[in-house]
């Protein structure tokens, strides 16, 4: 599962489910419990170990429906005011699916679609395991690319079959009867099925039937392969740099969030410091409105050492204002 790591808020419930998903015993644990319910589906095919064990294996499979049901529920979470995102990525959509079916009234009571959600479970270890995720995705990257090579192995395979008919259907029937028998011996050949014998056959009614098996061999069975080999190698490493492409962009997007989850630390912060400075007022006129009562207040600001001595000087009633200097009898 892509899942960003922790911001600097561990305390976060959405933080929390990131560091838990992204931990590496969790991973490990999301495994186990994959294969423990292979093996438990396994054991119900059974009888013996119904009979036996029937109530254990039914409890041990709904303890493993809980775990899947929870890590849903905690993926969903991980993603905090945005649980929307969470269906971005479709193997999330696949678990999401899986989960949900096996609790729904109507398909849960259906034998057959029950233990077809169950099997289904066991496809969630290639989203667990990123080697076997790659294999996937390069299989079916690889069957579009793999369209021109079957078609050319049809083509190659009908057109030999036809020839080999023409020539051999006289001498040797119980092979190129028909063009269908032709393909089917063709096709043995192609997959290295009880070859030896089928050339031998062949040998023992006409001898020029060798010839004719080892080109196609040589083109078919060689080449032709080869070629599929290719194919599938190059969607390989087409779906490795896939896969790091998308590490890379996860790894980007955790650091992102990081950096979102620290600003909306220092954000809160900053909110609770311009609460409290708001609650705190150094001067409040009381009593008369002599203004005495504010300058006691201004000098314990003053001792306190939050406010200057001048501003509480300044507190006080107002003073005459100065006489003109010089006065204007000297002036005279």
């Amino acid at each position: 599962m892509r899942v960003p790591t922790v911001g600097a808020d561990p305390g976060r419930i959405p933080a929390a489910c990131r560091t838990l998903l992204a931990h590496r015993r969790f991973q490990i644990l999301s495994i186990s419990v994959i294969v423990l319910n292979g093996a438990v589906l396994g054991a119900m095919t059974f009888g013996g170990a119904l009979d036996a064990m029937g109530e254990v294996l039914h409890w041990v499979d709904h303890v493993c429906l809980a775990f899947f049901a929870m890590e849903v529920v905690v993926g969903i979470v991980s993603f905090g005011r945005r649980p929307w995102r969470y269906f971005g990525d479709g193997w999330n959509v696949f678990d999401f699916v899986i989960v949900v079916a096996s609790f729904l009234p109507g398909l849960r009571e259906n034998v057959t679609i029950l233990r077809m959600l169950r099997l289904a479970r066991i496809v969630r270890i290639f989203r667990s395991m990123p080697s076997l995720r790659i294999i996937l995705v390069a299989a079916g990257k690889a069957l579009p690319k793999s369209a021109g090579v079957f078609g050319l192995t049809g083509l190659v395979m009908y057109l030999w079959a036809m020839i080999g008919w023409i020539a051999f259907s006289k001498s040797d029937p119980d092979h190129f009867d028909s063009v269908g028998k032709a393909l089917l011996n063709l096709f043995q050949l192609v997959a290295f099925d009880d070859m030896g014998n089928v050339i031998r056959e062949s040998m023992a009614v006409n001898m020029w039937t060798l010839p004719y098996y080892v080109v196609f061999i040589l083109f078919g069975a060689f080449i032709l392969v080869n070629l599929m080999i290719g194919v599938v190698l190059a969607s390989m490493e087409e779906a490795q740099k896939i896969d790091d492409e998308d590490g890379q962009v996860s790894a980007d997007t955790a650091l992102l969030l990081e950096r979102i989850d620290r600003l909306q630390t220092t954000v809160d912060k900053l909110t609770d410091d311009q609460r409290r400075a708001r609650e705190y007022t150094p001067f409040r006129q009381t009593g008369n409105g002599s203004g005495g009562d504010g300058v006691e207040l201004g000098a314990t600001a003053v001792r306190q050492g939050s406010l200057p001595a001048q501003d509480v000087a300044g507190s006080g009633p107002a003073r005459p204002p100065a006489p003109p200097w010089p006065p204007a009898r000297l002036m005279r």
